[in-house]
């Protein structure tokens, strides 16, 4: 089966306001994340006449899906009157689901997880602003969703200029991966340099930060120069600052303010040229308000403030990441249609650190059946299915759905992770992996052997 039998998702599109610089598009769609591999969709306007969805080969309708468990007239998408829409359900044989609930018509809210059949979609609703521009993803910041899009543009603005960045969000969800993306991409000559403020011993943080004389203090026998002169001409990354003592928040205002450091001991201080991003959990905001922490040290910090969107505000990167994921511990391996609905209605407290680690754990765990099943995922993942969770998926096989074809660039040398993920999406068949880049056949055993890849491994049998 060639590429053009693939599709990376099916969607339908209700767009309204205008496409200018300035002015916000809000796009409705409806996305098929996991879904039986053969089938042809196409984009859909949402309108007043309702959307069918239904077998292939009995309705017309965009949203005709290639599911032997979907019915001929499965459910219609239609205005609920109220400048929505809803599903309603046609008397389908195996019941349309909404959020794990099966339901007779439902209001569809942005992120609801439909299921249909084997085949699982997500509403999407959201302002597109004509005004971001397009920015390819990185092995850091992976995730086609509206909000990775924005930050990697938000990134891409930022990353060039000298002003410090404060990194907000939460625990897991990337924020050095984004410190590193900024140093990344700022033409800095000098060295990305980490450091976690909470780690920091009170009594020596200012001569890890600012380095010192020997004979300082007892057991300084040598000059240590810093964390700050090892990241001159490059970036220093404060992660978790919030955390910081007032005494080394009092240091770091003076660091930032005057472009200088003072190691301990020291008469002079010395000019640096360090980039700052700084990271934190908390609401600083608050903790300024509350005399926690120092409000000209938020002000130095905040010049630019980047928000982080938590994994549950974009759930169409969850499955591509698992699947991301799973090649690395089980190439061959699938997610069934169960395990996929769980990963999509489960709330992700800590994010795609969280995602990484349980499906790296199932992999492990469906070795021998070589399919992720709702028993190889934590009770509390399985549990989002409620009762359906117990029930036993047959073995898959050709008609059983797959994880919808990685959205990886065609026309860029892959990463490892990249090329794995194409890979385990055409179990091993290294034609079809050509096809997809465009490449010669020779050129993926090349990418393979560079990033020492076995294809036996990768190959389904």
């Amino acid at each position: 089966m060639s590429t053009s039998d693939f599709h990376p998702s099916l969607t339908i599109t209700a767009v309204s306001g205008s496409a200018d610089e300035t002015s916000a598009i809000r796009v409705r769609q409806l996305r098929v994340v996991h879904a039986p591999r053969a089938g042809r969709w196409a984009m859909s306007t949402i309108g007043r006449t309702p959307v069918e969805i239904g077998r292939v080969g009995q309705t017309q309708s965009p949203l005709a899906l290639d599911d032997k468990e979907v019915s001929r007239l499965h459910a219609v998408v239609e205005p609920d009157g109220a400048g929505g829409f809803r599903l309603v359900d046609r008397g389908s044989r195996n019941g349309t689901f909404v959020d794990g609930q099966k339901i007779e018509a439902a209001r569809l809210e942005h992120g609801a997880v439909v299921r249909v059949g084997k085949t699982l979609l997500l509403f999407l609703d959201h302002a597109v602003t004509g005004d971001v521009t397009a920015v390819a993803e990185s092995p850091r910041l992976l995730g086609r969703s509206e909000v990775m899009r924005r930050l990697r543009a938000d990134l891409a603005m930022v990353a060039p200029r000298t002003i410090p960045v404060l990194v907000l969000g939460e625990t897991g969800v990337g924020k050095e991966l984004v410190a590193e993306e900024i140093h990344r991409q700022s033409g800095r000559s000098g060295q990305f340099i980490a450091v976690n403020c909470a780690a920091l011993p009170e009594a020596l943080a200012e001569s890890e930060l600012f380095g010192h004389v020997a004979g300082a203090f007892t057991g300084a026998k040598a000059r240590s120069d810093g964390l700050f002169m090892a990241a001159n001409h490059g970036t220093l990354f404060l992660d978790e600052v919030g955390e910081s003592p007032a005494p080394i928040q009092a240091k770091l205002l003076r660091a930032l303010a005057k472009g200088e450091v003072r190691a301990v001991g020291a008469s002079e201080a010395v000019t640096v040229d360090v980039r700052i991003v700084a990271a934190t959990n908390r609401d600083l905001s608050a903790e300024v308000a509350a005399d926690s922490f120092r409000a000209d040290l938020f002000a130095r910090l905040s010049g630019w403030v980047q928000r982080i969107p938590p994994l549950r505000e974009r759930k169409e990167d969850i499955l591509p990441l698992a699947a991301m994921f799973l090649a690395r511990v089980a190439p061959s391996a699938t997610i069934s249609t169960n395990a996929a609905e769980a990963l999509l209605l489960y709330h992700w407290p800590f994010n795609v650190r969280e995602l990484e680690q349980v499906i790296s754990a199932a992999g492990v765990r469906a070795a021998g059946v070589n399919r992720v099943r709702c028993e190889h995922l934590p009770e509390a993942i399985a549990a989002t299915l409620g009762p359906r969770a117990q029930l036993k998926e047959p073995v898959a096989n050709e008609s059983e759905p797959h994880p919808v074809m990685p959205q990886v660039p065609r026309d860029a040398v892959p990463a490892r992770d990249d090329l794995m993920a194409v890979l385990a999406y055409f179990g091993g068949n290294v034609a079809q992996v050509a096809e997809y880049f465009g490449k010669d056949r020779k050129q993926v055993y090349r990418w393979a052997e560079r990033y020492q890849i076995d294809l036996d491994q990768v190959r389904r049998p």
